[in-house]
């Protein structure tokens, strides 16, 4: 089987320990560099696994020149379906999805064969997104930080999620539960439904705060609002197709916090406009009452915000968390109406 890195630099007699697992779709840009980086590992028993979902592009001319094995999907998958395939291929028994916009540090695959070997009971683990970024626009550092807080948050715990843009399981633990829904075809929550998943079955995960991992991805605030759009849409969606598990329940990366500010940001809307329309001075109060609850429930954030952004970041900042909030309102009911018309995923 052919693996990143050359024969000269890495022993081929060693079987894989680790497999590393990347659904692939129109990544001509940053695949390269993502492959170079795994290649650039002081762990050397791994595989690479690409597997490319009907690119269009030089994706698989790329992963093929740098010795990754190539395994073509037959047709556009969407990711989840695509990592089952690629575990299909996997020969190792643990198994890395990272997306292929993801770049690794070299010491990455030898701390997770370490954290997996320190603790058998461990089925699986999360790497976090760093908070440094090469994008600097308001956006891109506003949804980094926020990707970054969301989970950092919860290391040292047991979690209900498996964040796959770079997450490993024991590839038993991943048989046995059955792999991720092949109903998801577009990127989305297929990994939030696969973690609540691991939890229900019995199978720890953690995440490891000091494991972090770049991942290069800038925003516009078009393209930040319709990825909050649709993740609420599924979000809620996923919720109402579980209601029986507990509909109450917040096994998601999302924190309470942020959840009970969505329909607070639409109560501001509404006294806003309302309160302007009537000329009602106490409605424009409950107005800014409204939106000081909002910035208090989301402090953590915002103080990460502040810490790594700068004052210049956290000010606009304040404004984009209700716009994005009210983006996850307009989503989650658009969720609700679409999965009683009998959209369910």
């Amino acid at each position: 089987m052919s693996v990143a890195g050359s024969s000269s630099d890495r022993s081929d007699a060693l079987p894989p320990r680790v497999s590393v697992v990347m659904p692939v779709y129109n990544a001509e840009r940053l695949l390269g560099e993502c492959l170079a980086a795994v290649a650039a590992s002081t762990f050397r028993a791994y595989e690479v696994v690409v597997v490319d979902d009907g690119s269009t592009d030089r994706s698989r001319e790329i992963a093929a020149a740098h010795g990754a094995r190539v395994v073509a999907s037959g047709g556009r998958l969407g990711p989840g379906r695509a990592r089952n395939m690629g575990v299909d291929h996997a020969r190792g028994d643990i198994v890395f999805f990272i997306d292929s916009d993801v770049v690794v540090r070299p010491d990455t695959l030898a701390r997770i064969v370490a954290a997996f070997d320190c603790d058998p009971g461990l089925s699986g683990l999360m790497a976090v997104q760093s908070p440094a970024m090469r994008f600097r626009n308001l956006c891109s550092v506003y949804k980094n930080l926020w990707m970054h807080y969301t989970y950092v948050r919860k290391a040292g715990q047991d979690v209900s999620l498996f964040y796959t843009t770079a997450a490993a399981i024991r590839r038993r633990a991943f048989v046995a539960a059955g792999g991720f829904d092949s109903n998801y075809v577009d990127p989305n929550i297929e990994d939030t439904d696969f973690g609540q998943k691991l939890a229900r079955l019995g199978y720890r995960i953690r995440i490891l705060a000091d494991l972090e991992v770049e991942h290069v991805k800038g925003y516009d605030l078009a393209g930040l609002l319709r990825v909050d759009f649709l993740r609420s849409r599924s979000l809620a969606r996923l919720k109402l197709r579980k209601s029986a598990e507990g509909i109450g329940k917040n096994d998601t990366s999302v924190p309470t916090g942020y959840i009970a500010s969505v329909p607070l940001a639409g109560l501001a809307v509404a006294l806003l406009a309302i309160g302007i329309a009537c000329g009602n001075r106490t409605l424009l109060w409950a107005n800014f009452f409204a939106l000081a609850a909002i910035l208090v429930l989301n402090i953590p954030f915002l103080r990460l915000l502040r810490e790594h952004g700068g004052v210049r970041t956290w000010g606009p900042s304040c404004g984009l968390l209700i716009i994005e909030l009210l983006a996850a309102g307009a989503g989650s009911a658009a969720g609700v109406a679409t999965y009683i018309g009998g959209k369910k995923y």
